[in-house]
């Protein structure tokens, strides 16, 4: 799967909330074992469980889609739509945020994450949103690059201390 083409990516619906819950998995394992003390493993239980999923569906704010090999699923993206008024320290602005970007591992480097990234990319050109935004763990260097590949630029940094 060298491009783009040989997948199908469409807007996920409700009865897509297992598949949705099952492919978390793979970005969930990632995050449990990078930092173990923070994030549960996924095993034996949905760490976004299905319910969830199905909640976040019936909202307007949600963009969800899947990335599809046939009739296999092979990658999600889980994003809001968030509409920010003014205050009394900034503008109002809308942003579309990207909650979660998995992809298969299997399937990872070969367009799939850019096909999902597109659908939110053209939902935002129609909804006339030019903002888009989404964070990820420092240990992920696979997210940082892809991000920075599509054009996305660091814009804000949290830290801890332990």
């Amino acid at each position: 799967m060298d491009d783009e083409a040989k997948c199908h990516v469409r807007r996920a619906v409700v009865t897509d909330s297992d598949t949705i819950a099952a492919l978390n998995a793979d970005v969930q394992a990632i995050h449990a074992a990078a930092i173990p003390w923070l994030f549960k493993p996924p095993v034996d239980v949905q760490t976004f469980p299905s319910s969830a999923v199905a909640t976040l569906l019936m909202k307007n704010e949600t963009l969800m889609y899947l990335a599809l090999s046939g009739q296999h699923a092979i990658g999600y993206i889980y994003a809001e739509v968030r509409l920010h008024t003014e205050t009394s320290y900034s503008y109002a602005f809308d942003e579309i945020f990207i909650h979660h970007l998995s992809v298969r591992p299997r399937y990872r480097s070969q367009g799939i994450g850019s096909a999902l990234l597109g659908a939110i990319r053209d939902v935002a050109a129609e909804i006339h949103i030019s903002h888009l935004a989404a964070d990820f763990w420092t240990f992920n260097e696979a997210a940082a690059q892809f991000f920075k590949k599509h054009g996305f630029e660091p814009y804000n940094q949290r830290v801890w201390l332990r």
